[in-house]
């Protein structure tokens, strides 16, 4: 059966085998022009995770303190009449604001959980989008009215893969695989990154910079292209504003002084710069390793700037606007006119991070104060759909306090994470082989079929739209199912013939803009930003030095996730955990010799007075004087409440320097030291026995 794999934010084609009611096999689908038949190690794990032995497979009620891990079975009528009841109390006691709807990484529900806070009234979901895609978002949105996406379809002469290693973490889309096949058909790269990845290694310009220092690059590359006047001059004067003000403003960001910040040669600035500039068509592949530092927002929008002074927006080849199918998706879906502009206006971090709040979330750290200060308003509600929140945000013991004060926390997920360990009431949620959904990407409209069930287990949709109607909101259905064919319907085709056809691709136009111009007040690119800076922001791109001063002995701490894992999920799954069994550091050779680390020592990092444990791997990837951590680590095999403590590089980070605009943490080249463990610190930490998942390292 064709269907579209979600074990990460990918929409991967794959075939799934079914015997009676049990998929037995899955393969890529060599039909689908995302993937042509490729299906990375989680996309074949997805059968092996499904029937994982601890799946939650019926609805708990906590018996024991939170954290322990003590629950009872309960009936699906029982645990959703009572969270309906306590978050009907909630509204009524401290009003609608007062109940925090969260939720994880997007499994294609995230339009249903905001259309549920907007029904219900609530201003106030909080997801990791300051850390994530949302920079990018919001930048490009105020910038130009849209957000791009590179058009490989067309062959790009050049692509800037900047903080991101799609080819192996493809999270963002099914980028990594059209992007791999632009290079084999001749596509150039140019590669920013302080990890020397497997793109790097195939680029035509590596650019190693410090951890951080993106925007004080862009800058430079702004320098250089304008200041060689390699702009494409009659796209500037027709559909920009404020060309003038930005040739001034990057004039001292010449490549001796960006060199100095980034650490990145002169000459190799330069010949990035030409390189972008000169190419017939171009674009940039922003990752999220631009989006979790001080700069996130800046990085973006001179990213995009940079796009639109060479002429590379909405072209062939370039960086081409979305225009979505006209379903009920990602821009209708979550019904954001049901929420009053006065619950609006009290979303919590709204007042300091304006341009995160416009898209609609909420930020973390003002969550937590809200929690343990009741500033500016008691929060004592939450309900957590598929996030392991005490291994996602930054400064993870404030998280783990704030969880453990809630009045009332209900959280649906797949297994019994620490963060659902400290739930009231707990739901079992279906994965991605169990649920019919409508995938939405920009180059597609896809059907994902349900091919089987696990125990009682129920889609994130179906729970929200039963809360909904216990709750009396409107705007829901009788059914999920029903929903399916609502959605589709503007679009004049249906459910059942969309899973007919599987793949509904979407027409990709180019240029636009010459018709209606740019979804802008003035109709053209705001390279110079009014608005911002009424806002209180910076109407140009700027850097943000960090605030943080190193001490002797100190290094650079970043972070990347793992092939083998989708942030905090996976590691529970044996095919996976095999790959990759023990939290990574990755240390370059001088650093570990002048620390007397060798490859595979256990070691202590130490940031802000907070210590995790990761074993070495000393390569010469790593930037020298930078380590580079795995991210959103925890240990399934450990108690809930000690299983996310021991390893977890965000216990080493704090908010409080974020971003201005998103509020976008600085997880990126934090100061840090690191030392070979002692003797007996594993052991204590972890066991004797680390048998259980060893496995070769791939």
């Amino acid at each position: 059966m064709p269907t579209v794999c979600r074990m990460c934010h990918g929409g991967c084609g794959a075939l799934v085998t079914v015997d009676g009611d049990r998929a037995v096999s899955i393969t890529g689908h060599p039909g689908n022009p995302n993937n042509a038949g490729f299906l990375c190690a989680k996309g074949r794990a997805s059968i092996e995770h499904a029937y994982h032995p601890d799946r939650l497979r019926q609805p708990l009620r906590r018996t024991g303190p939170r954290g322990s891990g003590s629950y009872r079975p309960i009936g699906w009528d029982e645990a959703l009449a009572e969270v309906a009841e306590r978050l009907a109390t909630a509204r009524e006691r401290d009003g609608a604001e007062s109940v925090v709807l969260a939720q994880g990484t997007d499994r294609n529900y995230q339009e249903w959980l905001f259309r549920f806070a907007n029904a219900f009234g609530s201003p106030n979901v909080l997801g990791p989008a300051h850390v994530c895609f949302y920079p990018r978002v919001m930048a490009g949105i105020l910038t130009l009215g849209g957000f791009t996406f590179c058009d490989y379809e067309h062959d790009p002469e050049v692509v800037v893969v900047w903080g991101s290693n799609k080819a192996a973490t493809h999270g963002d889309g099914v980028i990594g695989t059209r992007l791999l096949s632009a290079v084999s058909r001749g596509t150039r790269l140019i590669v920013i990154d302080p990890h020397r990845t497997g793109l790097a290694a195939r680029a035509e310009c590596w650019l190693q910079l410090r951890p951080g220092t993106d925007a004080a690059l862009a800058l430079g590359l702004l320098h250089v292209v304008i200041g060689e006047g390699l702009i494409d001059k009659e796209f500037v004067e027709q559909h920009t504003t404020g060309y003038a003000q930005l040739q001034e403003h990057v004039r001292d960001w010449d490549p001796q002084r960006v060199a100095g910040i980034t650490g990145v040669p002169e000459e190799l600035i330069v010949r990035a710069a030409r390189l972008y500039a000169t190419a017939g068509s171009a674009a940039v592949e922003l990752g999220t390793g631009t989006a979790q530092h001080a700069s996130s927002f800046d990085t973006a929008r001179a990213a995009i700037l940079l796009s639109a002074v060479c002429g590379n927006l909405d072209r062939p080849g370039g960086d081409v606007l979305w225009d979505p199918q006209p379903i009920i998706g990602r821009r209708a879906m979550p019904m954001n006119e049901a929420l009053p502009a006065e619950q609006a206006a009290k979303r919590l971090g709204a007042g300091r991070h304006r341009v995160l709040s416009m898209s609609g979330w909420a930020h973390p750290s003002a969550v937590w104060r809200a929690v343990l200060e009741q500033d500016p308003y008691p929060v004592r509600t939450m309900a957590v759909f598929g996030s392991n929140l005490l291994v996602a945000y930054a400064d993870a013991d404030r998280v783990r306090q704030a969880l453990g004060a809630l009045d009332f926390l209900c959280v649906t997920d797949l297994f019994l994470t620490p963060t659902a360990a400290l739930a009231d009431i707990v739901l079992p949620a279906s994965g991605w082989l169990e649920r019919d959904q409508i995938v939405e990407h920009a180059n597609y409209v896809a059907a994902r079929r349900a091919v089987t069930s696990v125990g009682e287990s129920r889609s994130d949709e179906e729970i929200l739209n039963d809360l909904a109607g216990r709750l009396g909101l409107e705007g829901f259905w009788d059914s999920a199912r029903e929903a399916l064919d609502a959605r589709l319907a503007p679009a004049g085709t249906t459910w059942r013939e969309l899973a007919d056809g599987y793949y509904r691709p979407t027409e990709l136009r180019h240029f636009k803009y010459r018709e209606r111009g740019f979804a802008t007040r003035s109709g053209r690119v705001a390279l110079y930003h009014e608005g911002l800076q009424r806002m209180g922001y910076e109407p140009l791109p700027v850097y943000e030095a960090p605030v943080w001063h190193p001490r002797a002995g100190d290094y650079l701490l970043t972070s990347r996730h793992s092939k083998f894992y989708f942030n905090s999920e996976f590691r529970n799954v044996r095919s996976l955990r095999s790959k990759e069994p023990d939290p990574r550091v990755e240390i370059h050779p001088g650093t570990a010799a002048a620390e007397g680390i060798a490859d595979g020592d256990w070691t202590v990092l130490e940031a802000r007075g907070q210590q995790a444990l990761f074993r070495a791997r000393v390569t010469d990837e790593v930037r020298p004087g930078v380590l580079c951590a795995a991210a959103s680590w925890w240990y399934p095999e450990l108690p809930p409440d000690r299983s996310w403590r021991i390893s977890n590089v965000n216990r080493l980070l704090r908010d409080g320097d974020e971003s201005p605009a998103m509020g976008s943490s600085n997880l990126r080249g934090v100061p840090c030291t690191v030392r070979r463990a002692p003797d007996g610190l594993v052991a204590a930490c972890l066991g004797t026995d680390r048998t259980e998942w060893a496995g070769e390292l791939a």
